[in-house]
Formats: structure tokens, C-alpha cells, sequence
């Protein structure tokens, strides 16, 4: 328009404000993320595992213990990064508590699974964590008001145990992935 490139001495607006930078670098950035998506072996097991357990029959009942585990233990770290351990809990993610756990422990994640222990003790307690996620929302509620959580989400993004590249070399051993 005219009066905008009379006022912006005739940038656009990503240019005047300092953006188009920032533009440039997320679109490369996202360029970069397809080119991954189509050659790491990685990213085309958890598209199968998540395809499995959302659109075929028997979903992740049907996975075998060893895909358990790496989803497991990827959908905790994924939730733990985007809200922190109460997002997992509160999530369907949740109800795979145990096979996270048991995950953690046969990747030797000890760090990890100290901190996931101590957040499902803070946020249900002893017991165990129910597999409905209504169940689970009643446990939290009725354990804890407003569970503060943010020391234990701290220490998680740490990547004190590095997960991916745990989760990455089980993968391979197991022989989830044979071309990596």
C-alpha cells in the first residue's frame, strides 16, 4: 500500500520491523525438517509406531514390547518438553507410565527415571497411575491442588541422560532400525 511504504521508506514490514531475518531463518529451518522427515530412519519409525497405535486395529496393544518402549519413552520426553510432567500425566500419554518407566530403566536413563518417579509420587503418590485418563485426572486432583513441578521439568530438559541418543542406539540394537 502507498501510505505504508511512504511510512516504512518503502520496506515491508518484516523488512522495517526486524523480521525478515527471522523469516528466512524459520523457512530454512523447516526445509531442513522436511529433508529429515524423508531420510532419517528415526523419524520414519515414529511415523510407523504413531500410525500404528492411532490407526490400526489393536493400536498400542499391538506393538511389540520393544516398540512399547521406544514410544513410550519418546511420548514422555516429547510431553515433558512441551508442558512439563504435568502435560504427560494430564495427556493421554499417561496411561503408559509403566512401559515409560521400564523403558527408562533398560536404557540405563537413570536420571530421567528419578525424575519421573518423584513428579508421578508429587503429582498421585504411592499407587499406582491409573490407565484412564479421568482416573488420573481424579488421582491428581485429589493428591494435589497445584503441583509445582518446574525444579523437576528443569532438570529433565538438562538431557542429563540423553535420551535421543539412548533411544537412538536401542532402536538399532533392538532392530527397530536396520539402516541408520
Amino acid at each position: 500500500m502507498p501510505s505504508t511504504a511512504e511510512r516504512t521508506g518503502g520496506l515491508c514490514m518484516p523488512c522495517k520491523n526486524g523480521t525478515r531475518k527471522n523469516i528466512e531463518q524459520a523457512k530454512e529451518y523447516y526445509k531442513r525438517e522436511r529433508e529429515l522427515d524423508k531420510t532419517c530412519p528415526f523419524r520414519a519409525l515414529w511415523r510407523e509406531l504413531v500410525d500404528k497405535v492411532y490407526k490400526q486395529e489393536g493400536g498400542f496393544g499391538a506393538l511389540s514390547d520393544d516398540e512399547k518402549l521406544y514410544y513410550s519413552v519418546n511420548t514422555l520426553g516429547g510431553e515433558v518438553y512441551n508442558g512439563g510432567f504435568v502435560q504427560y500425566f494430564d495427556n493421554s500419554s499417561g496411561e503408559h507410565y509403566r512401559n515409560a518407566e521400564l523403558g527408562l530403566v533398560r536404557l540405563g536413563a537413570t536420571n530421567s527415571l528419578r525424575l519421573l518417579r518423584k513428579a508421578k509420587e508429587e503429582l498421585i503418590g504411592h499407587g499406582p497411575v491409573p490407565q484412564d485418563q479421568a482416573e488420573r485426572w481424579a488421582a491428581i486432583r485429589k493428591h494435589s491442588d497445584e503441583p509445582d513441578l518446574d525444579s523437576l521439568d528443569t532438570e529433565f530438559y538438562k538431557e542429563l541422560d540423553q535420551l535421543d541418543k539412548k533411544l537412538e542406539s536401542f532402536a538399532i540394537e533392538v532392530g527397530l532400525v536396520k539402516n541408520a
